[in-house]
């Protein structure tokens, strides 16, 4: 009898702690979403504020053209030039912004995640094979098909692809591409043997803006964040500095 109990204490206890770690990972994700929401009025607001003056800025140095006509001088001309591209892409920047924190409409379709995930990996293949780099993939057999939106989520696992070859040296990296079922859901593991991420940048990097690469703009993940949780799916990154780190991606089968 005591034995059974003791089984029962133990039963109990796992419960418990699966139950803690299911409410951990809700909130989590009500943290994140009310964060992207935030984000989304921000970006909003700021391209509202940003493209009025932008556009007459755009109309002045055309004006100023027309104006000069055959008489501009080169210098002026580079200036007026100049004035354009960088306008240009401050409303590239804008845009980019408003489509990673806005949820925009689904056009699902039934596909194999198999196909997704050679789809998205044939789009960064260039990038792969420059860096040389090694690509293993362990799919599971008999894995269903997904219903999502093909076409986002090819650019939801395109950032993450890409970010894991970033995150390797040339020559001495591995990409795992990994599907696995859990009960009703598939999960995806993209895992990279790169140089990792410090645990203080773990939990900003889905944030707008937020980036690890000199260049980087900090809008990749907070799109793909955005298109996972439009899809009710929920995205976990787990890593370790000089290791590697791994994204997991849980969706429902359709």
């Amino acid at each position: 009898m005591k034995k059974k109990a003791d089984f029962g204490d133990e039963d109990d206890l796992e419960r418990k702690i699966q139950s803690l770690k299911t409410a951990n990972a809700e909130l989590l994700e009500l943290l994140q979403t009310e964060k992207l929401a935030s984000s989304g009025r921000i970006a909003r607001t700021i391209a509202h504020e940003v493209r009025n003056p932008l556009t007459n800025i755009h109309m002045a140095a055309d004006q100023l053209r027309s104006d000069l006509g055959d008489t501009i001088h080169e210098e002026t001309a580079l200036m007026l030039d100049m004035i354009h591209r960088n306008g240009r892409r401050i409303n590239q920047l804008i845009t980019d912004l408003l489509n990673s924190t806005e949820l925009s409409p689904l056009e699902y379709q039934r596909i194999s995640i198999h196909a997704l995930l050679d789809q998205s990996l044939e789009a960064a293949l260039d990038r792969i094979q420059l860096k040389d780099l090694q690509v293993v993939k362990a799919y599971a057999t008999g894995i269903d098909a997904v219903l999502v939106d093909a076409e986002k989520m090819k650019i939801a696992l395109l950032n993450i692809i890409i970010n894991a070859v970033e995150a390797m040296e040339p020559g001495q990296g591995t990409l795992l591409l990994k599907t696995e079922r859990d009960a009703n859901q598939c999960i995806v593991s993209i895992t990279d043997n790169g140089s990792g991420i410090e645990p203080d940048s773990l939990t900003k990097l889905f944030d707008p803006f937020f980036s690890l690469k000199s260049n980087g703009a900090g809008l990749g993940l907070t799109h793909t964040y955005n298109i996972i949780l439009s899809h009710k799916g929920f995205i976990t990154v787990d890593s370790q500095v000089g290791t590697g780190t791994t994204f997991r991606v849980t969706l429902d089968f359709a």
